[in-house]
C-alpha cells in the first residue's frame, strides 16, 4: 500500500462531495428542519420570561392556561423536526457510503495484479469496513451538527445581545480561547486516528492470516507466538487510540470550564442588575437560559471536531486506494480476439514482480503454433507460472512483447482475450456458491447439459451427485467442504464450460490422487484436440503427451524437445526426471 499524503481538509470535502451531491434536495429539506429546530431550541428558552415574569411574579393565571397548551407545542414540533432531520442525514450518509463502497469494489477489480501482489488483504479489508464506517459516521454527524448546533448557537447568542449586549460581550470572551482548544486537539486527533487506522489493518491482516492459516499454527505449536504477534500490534492500537480519546476527552472538559467561568461572571453581574432593578428576573433567566443553552452545541460543535477529524483520516485511507491506477491498461482501440489462428510468439520476454530485484523471466524466447500442446517444466521458482500470468495479462512484461497471431498482446481487448483462454491453477480458488455457479463462472448462460457434460469430461459427476444437493449444493467459503481433489475437478470442469481455443493448465492435476489423475488426464487429453495448450506442471509424468517440452532454470529457456529427446540429452530435464522416479540424479550439463 502506498504511503499516505498529508491530510488536506478542504481537498478531503471536495471529494466527497460527488457522492453527496445526488440528494441535494434531501440535505435540504434536512438543512431547514435543522434550522427549524435551532429556531425552536431559542423559543424554548424565551418562553422563561413569561414563566416567571407573568406567572411566578404577577400570578398571571390565563398565561399559565396558556403556557399549559403552548409549551407542549414547542416541545412536538422539536420531535417532529428532530426526528426528520436525524433520519435524512442517515439516509444521505447511508447511500453516499453505498456509493462509496460500490466504487471501492469496482475500482479494486480493475486494478492490475501487482496491487496486490504488494498489498495486504487485511490492509485492503480495514479500509473498506473500519475506515468506511467512520466516513458514514461523519457524513451524517458533521453535517447534523455544524447546521444545527451552528444555528442554535446563533440564535442563543443573537437572543443574549438583544437582552443585554454588555452581558453577551462578556459571554464572548471565551470564544477565541475556545477555538484554540479545538484546533490544537484536532490536529491530534487526526494524527492519532490515521495511525490507529494503519495499525488497525495489520490487526485485521493478523486475524485473516491465522485463520486461514490455523492449520499450520496449530500443527507447529505456533499458538503463542501467533498470540504475541497479535498482542503487539493490539497494544499499539491500543496506545494510538488512547491519543485519539485523550484529545477527544480533554477538548469537552476544557469547553465546559471556559463555559463554567463566564456563567460565574454573568450570573454575579446579572444578580446585580436584578437588585439595582435595571433588569427584571425573567430577563436574567432568559439571558441564564440562553447561555447555558447554548453550552450544548458548543459541545457537540467540540465532538463534530473530534467526528469529522476521524472521518477525514478515515476518508484520506479510502481515497489512497481510489486514487491508485492499474499498470496494466486497455489499448485506445483495442482489438477484439476470438481464436488463436497462427500461434503464440514470447519474444525476449523478462519481467520480475513487484517489490523483487531477481527477473521471474529473463530474455525468454517461445514459440506455440496453433494446435500444438507445450509443456512448460521446471523446478520452483523457475518462471513457469510467471508464463500464465503474462498470457493472461494479469502482468505485463518489463522488455520483450507476446505476439498473439502476430499481433502484440497489449492491442487485444483484454476481456475478449480472457474470454477465449481457459485456465486450471494449482491453487483452486471456489466461491461461497454452488456447484453450478461456480463451474458457470464465466458463461453464467451455460445449459445444465452443458455444466453435466463439463462435470463429467472433470471427472467430477459423480462426487457431485453424492453431495446433499448435488449440483445445487453451496460449497461453503473457498469451497473448504470439498477435498483438494474435488475442488481441482471442479476448476478443470470451469475451464472445460468455456471450451476455449486456448487452454493454460498451471499444475492441473497437482492435487489429485494417482487414479483421478488418470481419468483427468485422459479427458484433458481428448480436450486438447483442436486446441492450443500451455501445460505448466512440476510432476513430469503429466507433461510426457505433449507435442513439445520447454524446460525452464531461473527464469530463462534451458531446454526444449519431446520427453525422449530430453532424456536422451542428460540435461536439466534427465535430472529432474531421475529425482522424481527416485533414481540416482543423472549429472546434467547445465548442474553449474
Amino acid at each position: 500500500m502506498p504511503p499516505e499524503p498529508p491530510p488536506d481538509s478542504g481537498a478531503i470535502i471536495r471529494r466527497l462531495i460527488p457522492y453527496v451531491a445526488p440528494y441535494r434536495l434531501r440535505f435540504l429539506q434536512a438543512a431547514l428542519c435543522m434550522v427549524l429546530v435551532s429556531v425552536f431550541n431559542g423559543a424554548t428558552v424565551w418562553l422563561l420570561k413569561p414563566v416567571v415574569d407573568k406567572v411566578f411574579i404577577q400570578r398571571d393565571i390565563a398565561m399559565l392556561k396558556t403556557l399549559l397548551f403552548l409549551v407542549p407545542l414547542v416541545f412536538f414540533c422539536k420531535m417532529v423536526l428532530n426526528f426528520t432531520q436525524v433520519y435524512l442525514m442517515c439516509w444521505i450518509s447511508q447511500r453516499a457510503t453505498r456509493a462509496i463502497r460500490a466504487d471501492l469494489f469496482r475500482h479494486l477489480h480493475g486494478l492490475s495484479m501487482d496491487f496486490f501482489w504488494k498489498s495486504r488483504s487485511g490492509e485492503v479489508l480495514s479500509r473498506v469496513t473500519s475506515d468506511l464506517t467512520n466516513v458514514q459516521s461523519a457524513l451524517q454527524f458533521t453535517p447534523l451538527y455544524l447546521i444545527r448546533e451552528g444555528f442554535t448557537a446563533l440564535v442563543l447568542l443573537t437572543s443574549l445581545f438583544v437582552l443585554n449586549w454588555r452581558f453577551a460581550c462578556l459571554s464572548a470572551v471565551a470564544l477565541p480561547i475556545a477555538g484554540v482548544v479545538l484546533y490544537v486537539t484536532g490536529r491530534k486527533m487526526r494524527m492519532a486516528t490515521r495511525r490507529g487506522q494503519e495499525i488497525m489493518g495489520d490487526l485485521y491482516h493478523r486475524f485473516q492470516e491465522s485463520i486461514q492459516g490455523m492449520l499450520v499454527v496449530k500443527a507447529f505449536n505456533y499458538e503463542a507466538g501467533a498470540i504475541a504477534k497479535f498482542d503487539r500490534e493490539n497494544a499499539a492500537f491500543f496506545d494510538q487510540m488512547m491519543r485519539y480519546l485523550r484529545a477527544a476527552a480533554l477538548s469537552g472538559p476544557l469547553m465546559e470550564f471556559l463555559g463554567s467561568l463566564v456563567l460565574t461572571l454573568v450570573l454575579y453581574y446579572g444578580g446585580r442588575e436584578i437588585m439595582d432593578q435595571r433588569m427584571s428576573p425573567g430577563d436574567f433567566m432568559v439571558f441564564f437560559g440562553c447561555m447555558f443553552a447554548a453550552y450544548t452545541p458548543i459541545k457537540n460543535l467540540a465532538n463534530l471536531n473530534s467526528e469529522f477529524q476521524r472521518g477525514a483520516a478515515s476518508a484520506l485511507r479510502i481515497f489512497v486506494v481510489l486514487d491508485e491506477k492499474a499498470t496494466v491498461v486497455e489499448s485506445p482501440a483495442p482489438r477484439p480476439f476470438a481464436k488463436l489462428e497462427k500461434g503464440l510468439v514470447f519474444e525476449k520476454v523478462s519481467f520480475r514482480y513487484p517489490g523483487r530485484d531477481a527477473w521471474a523471466l529473463k530474455g525468454v524466447d517461445l514459440s506455440v503454433a496453433p494446435g500444438e500442446v507445450v509443456a512448460v517444466a521446471g523446478s520452483s521458482g523457475s518462471g513457469k507460472t510467471t508464463l500464465a500470468h503474462l498470457l493472461l495479462r494479469l502482468f505485463d512484461p518489463e522488455e520483450g512483447r507476446i505476439l498473439v497471431d502476430g499481433i502484440d498482446l497489449r492491442e487485444y481487448s483484454i476481456a475478449s482475450l480472457r474470454r477465449a483462454i481457459g485456465l486450471v491453477t494449482q491453487d483452486t480458488i471456489l466461491l461461497h456458491d454452488t456447484v453450478m455457479g461456480n463451474v458457470a463462472i464465466g458463461c453464467p448462460d451455460a445449459s445444465q447439459e452443458r455444466i453435466l457434460a463439463a462435470l463429467r469430461a472433470a471427472d467430477a459427476a459423480d462426487f457431485v451427485a453424492r453431495l446433499p444437493q448435488g449440483r445445487e449444493t453451496v460449497l461453503g467459503e473457498r469451497g473448504l467442504r470439498l477435498s483438494g481433489g474435488q475442488r481441482q475437478r471442479l476448476a478443470i470442469a470451469r475451464a472445460i464450460l468455456k471450451d476455449p481455443s486456448l487452454l493454460v493448465l498451471d499444475e492441473a492435476t497437482s492435487n489429485l490422487d494417482a487414479a483421478s489423475e488418470r481419468s483427468v488426464q485422459q479427458a484433458l487429453d481428448k480436450l486438447y484436440a483442436g486446441r492450443t495448450a500451455l501445460v505448466i506442471a512440476h510432476r513430469l509424468s503429466t507433461l510426457q503427451s505433449a507435442h513439445r517440452i520447454v524446460v525452464l532454470h531461473q527464469g530463462e529457456v534451458m531446454e526444449s524437445g519431446t520427453h525422449a529427446e530430453l532424456l536422451a540429452r542428460r540435461g536439466v530435464y534427465a535430472g529432474m526426471h531421475a529425482l522424481q522416479s527416485l533414481e540416482r540424479p543423472v549429472e546434467t550439463e547445465a548442474a553449474s
